[in-house]
């Protein structure tokens, strides 16, 4: 049974996507007439099933750039519920040239390809359908919806986009490790196995932007833009993070245990139940160094969390990805360590006995995400995705400039 709670909700969305969101397209579409005394050069509709909360992040920063992505690329948005659009009338797709879609990892195979299928018949001939993939891991979920897109664009990437070609035991690279290494069967899970990419549709993956540009982190960065001095830290080593008994045990086991016998020598804090918000960021705020482990994917929110506190990143050796903004350079904005956490300890070790190589680390990883919330940050990664798609023909200029 409903709570009025969730009543309010649902009127609330209602009234976000059937009103609120195409009284702005066309406002937009206004300002851009008013500003350019021309149409825009884009037409870009987003489109989402709103079924997982971190998937649909992946929107957040062209929904809180809209103002400048109109000013600086001639793009205005619409974003719409999949359900909505769907039973529009033809006259509705074509005012757009590029539909943006994203679809929940609970979806069928079968579900997604025909999704895609009825939004090309829709479309302008010339229109270009993109596929955000917003899932945790760096694996192609649907490799048959990359013939019917135009570009696929995921969070991050392999670095060697020949990992594509591979099939793998679950859903990503991390399954398949754990599986391999640790006798973990996948059988039952809800996606068993993942086939391999078309060599000829492997160019068609490109990176986008990472969860450093969530709602999330850009609030905390607000809220502590200049991270509190590190003499004043009385934690030397923080990882507040569950070891779930499902297939991410084995990626996480092995970190608390390591980080425990730095004690009585130095603080150290490893516990994993859960606590408010608050309270889990005064952790790191009082900390000087953050183990992050991997979870359902490589990157997770609390390596940005880290750096934004003003902690020293160490993380699971990340060399085998891509990603923007890349906080993951080894030995220059964080520390990596092997996946079985062997030398942890002693890396550890060498961080606490070296103070200013650690405010190096920390200030090297602060000043890339600092430059990732500027806002000519999305203008620039969502030119390259209409550069890919043959929209934009203008370069992309350097970082920066």
């Amino acid at each position: 049974m409903s709570t009025l709670a969730d009543l309010c909700s649902r009127a609330r969305t209602r009234l976000r996507f059937r009103c609120v969101e195409p009284l702005r397209y066309r406002t937009d579409v206004a300002r851009a007439f008013v500003a350019a005394r021309r149409a825009p050069r884009h037409r870009v509709l987003l489109i989402s099933d709103r079924a997982e909360y971190t998937s649909e992040q992946q929107f957040a920063p062209l929904l809180g750039g809209r103002s400048v992505l109109r000013s600086q690329l001639g793009v205005v948005l619409q974003h719409q519920r999949l359900a909505d659009v769907m039973a529009r009338p033809a006259r509705f797709w074509q005012a757009y040239d590029v539909v943006v879609l994203k679809l929940g990892f609970r979806t069928s195979a079968g579900e997604a390809e025909q999704t895609v299928h009825r939004i090309r018949r829709s479309l302008t001939s010339s229109a270009k359908v993109v596929y955000f993939d917003g899932d945790d891991d760096l694996g192609v979920q649907w490799p048959d919806l990359l013939p019917l897109v135009d570009l696929y664009v995921k969070k991050h990437c392999f670095r060697d986009r020949s990992e594509y070609a591979k099939s793998r035991i679950g859903k990503s690279n991390l399954t398949d490790y754990v599986a391999r290494n640790f006798a973990i069967s996948f059988a039952n899970d809800i996606i068993p196995a993942s086939a391999a990419v078309r060599l000829d549709q492997i160019g068609k993956i490109v990176s986008g932007w990472n969860i450093a540009l969530d709602d999330k982190i850009r609030q905390l960065h607000a809220a502590h833009p200049v991270p509190p001095p590190t003499a004043s830290r009385g934690i030397a080593v923080v990882c507040r993070t569950s070891v779930p008994r499902d297939w991410i045990y084995p990626l996480r086991s092995a970190v608390i245990p390591e980080i425990r016998l730095l004690a009585p020598e130095h603080r150290v804090l490893v516990p994993e139940e859960r606590v408010p918000q608050n309270v889990y960021y005064q952790e790191m705020l009082d900390s000087r160094i953050c183990v992050s482990p991997f979870g359902y994917g490589e990157i997770c929110w609390r390596d940005f969390e880290a750096i934004l506190c003003g902690c020293v990143l160490v993380k699971p050796d990340m060399s085998h990805i891509e990603t923007e903004p890349n906080v993951f350079v080894p030995d220059v904005t964080y520390v990596p360590v092997r996946w079985d956490f062997s030398d942890l300890g002693a890396k550890l070790k060498d961080l606490l006995a070296q103070p200013e190589r650690c405010e190096r680390l920390r200030a090297n990883a602060l000043e890339v995400l600092r430059h990732s919330f500027e806002r000519d940050a999305i203008v620039r990664s969502f030119r390259c995705i209409l550069r890919d798609v043959g929209l934009e023909s203008a370069p992309v200029p350097p970082a920066g400039n």
